[in-house]
């Protein structure tokens, strides 16, 4: 018999006999996939049954009969059981050979269900924004402008987006599939010259800046869109292209252009891309999305976006470190180096103490999982990252003029500057972290927002006391406000009901 079984009896078949492909009676056009979502899922779980008792019928026969060191009996076999001869088992599985199914190769590249472990190839992509933080805190020292500040702010956002993007694709991709792998070690070299540029993206480099971050933000997406063919998430992919290529043009645009147009174009390029998200990425004849759309494994988003909130932490430590090593011997510089190492473990604790494992058991168990993706790790991370990138810029400011009174030397508002950097560094993380834990949690902190005010009320302290004296003021309120996380998870938080504490938003 050379008829192929129905996906119906297809598993009880037997075991021993090989099954040539033949394809299904019903194709579909590009269009037709994706509009007929139902059918699509169908053909894929066929696609896949197909697979696997392909492999599970070539291996039976080949550790029966023996055959590995020669191909010719598998043959004569198959001709004694009445099979086609020229059926061999190299051949790919019987599914639709049209244009579309053939491009349609996420059943091998998709993540299977339940496996949301961050791997190690992820890890290594994450190491290139290393690099790039780095470069834009090394940026803000150099030049500590209000001008700089602004450039480096709009820099650190298009950063956050190519990396945060990319963690959510990669949330749905297999990072053990060579083609996922390969797209990975891509997307690290794009970036790794987006960060090289990060020093003159502003000046000399703008277009190769630029040009970086749209291959980083077009060329993954026409990727995905291209490997989904078929798969339900391929029209969100498509809204994605859809925007990151407009704002694309206004990137090179300005690149190429340069100056105050640049910065213009560039503004309102950040500006498009932080609204389309919330904006469900409407797209002409497609629509926009909704949160449960996007189905995500959720323990995965929120390891990832940790591990690069320790990513920005590190940047810190390096920091605070190297100025140590260059002034071992000045007692102030001592002083600061453990102020300044005390200010970052605290808001270590304060987001990884509790409130980060706390938002993984959130997301995981939420109906919507999409919805804190966005609000929670996309956009609101965002403000913590900001924050303790200033926080090591102002570790740096405070190690190497501990002494300096920035009322008294307020030349070109360079003293208003540092005080800026040190108070809005800490409030910033702040601001993020008390708003991070109202997604999650219905009970408002008011610890965080009395430590924000206590923060701002020490502007006097910065702009009439010595640098160390702003840094210490700072880094005792995250120290305040680290042991109540503390007090609240032992003490008032077994009193509250579960229900209470993780009621969604």
């Amino acid at each position: 018999m050379n008829s192929a079984p129905t996906s119906d009896n297809m598993g009880a078949s037997d075991p021993t006999q090989v099954i040539p492909s033949q394809p299904h009676q019903h194709h579909h056009s590009a269009l037709d996939d994706i509009l007929n979502e139902e059918a699509v899922e169908e053909d894929d779980q066929v696609i896949e049954c197909a697979e696997e008792n392909d492999n599970k019928r070539r291996l039976e026969l080949e550790a029966s009969q023996n055959v590995l060191t020669n191909r010719d009996h598998i043959n004569n076999d198959a001709e004694g059981l009445g099979l086609d001869r020229n059926n061999t088992f190299s051949n790919p599985p019987s599914y639709d050979q049209t244009f579309g199914n053939r491009l349609r190769c996420h059943g091998k590249i998709m993540r299977h269900n339940g496996n949301s472990k961050v791997t190690n190839v992820e890890l290594f992509f994450d190491l290139v924004f290393v690099y790039a933080i780095s470069s834009i805190s090394e940026a803000m020292v150099e030049h500590l402008t209000w001008q700089v500040i602004l450039q480096s702010l709009l820099i650190t956002l298009a950063v956050w987006w190519a990396w945060v993007f990319s963690a959510w694709v990669f949330n749905w991709l297999n990072p053990d599939s060579y083609i996922v792998r390969l797209l990975l070690l891509f997307l690290m070299l794009v970036n790794l010259i987006m960060s090289a540029a990060i020093h003159e993206a502003f000046g000399d480099q703008s277009l190769l800046f630029a040009g970086m971050y749209v291959l980083i933000q077009v060329g993954r997406n026409l990727a995905v869109t291209i490997a989904l063919h078929g798969h339900k998430l391929q029209k969100n992919f498509i809204r994605l292209l859809f925007w990151f290529s407009m704002s694309g043009v206004l990137w090179l645009v300005g690149g190429a252009i340069g100056g105050t147009v640049r910065n213009i174009l560039w503004t309102v390029a950040i500006v498009l891309e932080y609204t389309s998200a919330a904006a469900g990425f409407y797209t002409p004849g497609i629509g926009r999305s909704v949160t449960t759309d996007w189905d995500i494994h959720g323990g995965h988003l929120a390891e990832r976006c940790s591990l690069f909130i320790i990513i920005a932490l590190g940047e810190s430590i390096v920091v605070t470190g190297e100025t140590f090593r260059e002034h071992i011997h000045d007692p102030a510089v001592v002083g600061m180096f453990i102020v300044s190492f005390t200010g970052a473990a605290a808001m270590w604790w304060i987001y990884f103490h509790s409130a980060s494992t706390e938002a993984i058991d959130y997301i995981e168990r939420s109906d919507d999982p999409g919805k804190m993706g966005r609000i929670g790790y996309t956009y609101i991370h965002a403000l913590m990252v900001i924050g303790i990138i200033w926080c090591a810029v102002a570790d740096r400011i405070s190690m190497e003029e501990p002494h300096m009174i920035p009322h008294h030397e307020n030349e070109h508002g360079s003293g208003m500057i540092k005080v800026a950097v040190m108070i809005g560094g800490p409030a910033l993380f702040v601001f993020g972290h008390a708003l991070f834990r109202r997604v999650f949690c219905s009970r408002l902190s008011w610890a965080h927002w009395l430590t924000i005010a206590a923060i701002i009320c020490a502007t006097p302290i910065g702009i009439f006391c010595p640098l160390w004296a702003t840094a210490l003021t700072t880094t005792t309120l995250l120290l305040f406000l680290a042991g109540y996380e503390s007090y609240f998870r032992s003490r008032i938080l077994p009193t509250v009901s579960h229900q209470q504490v993780h009621e969604q938003v």
